[in-house]
């Protein structure tokens, strides 16, 4: 095998980008500081002390042949075909997929962003030590925050939990859904206040959970790649970046800068399809082959509120509500069915590379000639 491509990140994006892209002939390496696979959509029952672990073996996930390495990046040098890691070790790379991830923007002192799993163990560990009547306060209304929350008061009846919403809760939703989902969190007994928490105004509580949207590594940035002004990495229609045509890009960590694609979400199912479209796009072009724009969508949007209790807003491809909605002990269960298969998708790439399918995106806008200048 004389060509390697390395991955960084060992999240969604990245493990299917790896799974994908071994049984081709290329070396494939796959650097994460993690020692497990984290499912993060799992964290908010790890949290909440609902499930025992959120972690799944790297071994039982990725094709025998991808060699998995111990260590975080710290600068990428694009033009030496090199990624530096913690250490002193460094990484040669002929094709590289950035899938680094995502965690917590800024999070004022006093509070745990569950979001990432050190930050999951951390409230896991504040709550299980909280008293009879103590208050838990939970910052956000994504579906990061609402989930936690609805399985922290269901998992602990004895503690009052408010969410604080600095806009609508789920906004992505139909009315109908979001009305369906604040009753849900009525019932397991959850204040909810249209409030905006900022650091000097923390809530006072036993346990302040922040959930307030995903910052990224500054990595890309620290390495003189293109980054947007959240610091993702840009790429273009094909997950490529521009000027580095050997350097793609996938999942939370970068940003398709192209028109139209503004619509995608920082969540799993936007994560791989693009590190199994940037893996596919690696053997296209070792192949001499064109690069398809990217196009990935959605059917609908699964939440959990509680073990027995959820609501599924069904989509338009561009990540739009339709009108159909669900709720309750159905929903539940088919958010549970969901989450497991996550594992089976990303096991069947393993076994079969191009195995892994998903929904089309919506259809783009022609760009006019002047815009394709700009």
């Amino acid at each position: 095998m004389d060509t390697t491509a390395v991955i960084l990140g060992g999240g969604y994006a990245g493990v299917m980008a790896a799974n994908r892209l071994a049984g081709h002939g290329i070396r494939v390496r796959l650097a994460t500081p993690e020692p497990r696979f984290t499912e993060r959509i799992r964290l908010h029952e790890f949290a909440a002390g609902t499930r025992a672990d959120a972690t799944v073996s790297f071994s039982s996930l990725l094709h025998p042949d991808v060699e998995l390495i111990r260590g975080t990046a710290v600068k990428i040098d694009a033009g030496e075909h090199r990624v530096q890691l913690s250490g002193g070790t460094h990484l040669d790379y002929d094709w590289l997929v950035y899938a680094v991830g995502s965690g917590s923007s800024s999070v004022p002192a006093g509070t745990l962003a569950p979001d990432r799993l050190d930050g999951a163990r951390a409230a896991r560990q504040r709550l299980s030590t909280l008293q009879p009547g103590d208050a838990v306060a939970v910052v956000g209304g994504g579906l990061t925050a609402v989930e936690l929350a609805a399985e922290t008061a269901r998992a602990h009846p004895g503690n009052p939990v408010t969410l604080y919403a600095a806009g609508l809760v789920v906004p992505h939703f139909s009315a109908g859904a979001r009305a369906g989902v604040l009753r849900s969190l009525q019932r397991a007994g959850i204040a909810v206040r249209q409030q905006a928490v900022k650091e000097g105004n923390v809530p006072a509580a036993a346990a302040v959970l922040w959930c307030t949207g995903f910052g990224v590594p500054d990595l890309a940035a620290r390495s003189g790649l293109p980054v947007d002004s959240a610091g993702r990495l840009t790429v273009d229609s094909s997950l490529r970046v521009p000027g580095h045509g050997r350097i793609f890009g996938a999942g939370d960590a970068a940003v398709i800068t192209a028109p139209g694609y503004g619509y995608l979400p920082q969540t799993c199912a936007t994560a791989m399809p693009m590190g199994a479209e940037a893996a596919s796009n690696i053997l296209r072009s070792r192949a001499g082959a064109p690069l398809p724009a990217h196009s990935s969508g959605f059917l609908g949007q699964c939440v959990s509120l509680g073990r027995s209790d959820g609501a599924v807003q069904l989509l338009h491809a561009g990540y739009t509500p339709r009108r159909i909605h669900l709720h309750g002990k159905a929903a539940a269960m088919l958010k549970e069915v969901l989450c497991r298969m996550t594992l089976r998708w990303i096991r069947g790439e393993a076994r079969r590379s191009g195995g892994y399918t998903w929904p089309a995106g919506p259809r783009m806008k022609p760009v006019s000639p002047v815009m394709q200048q700009v």
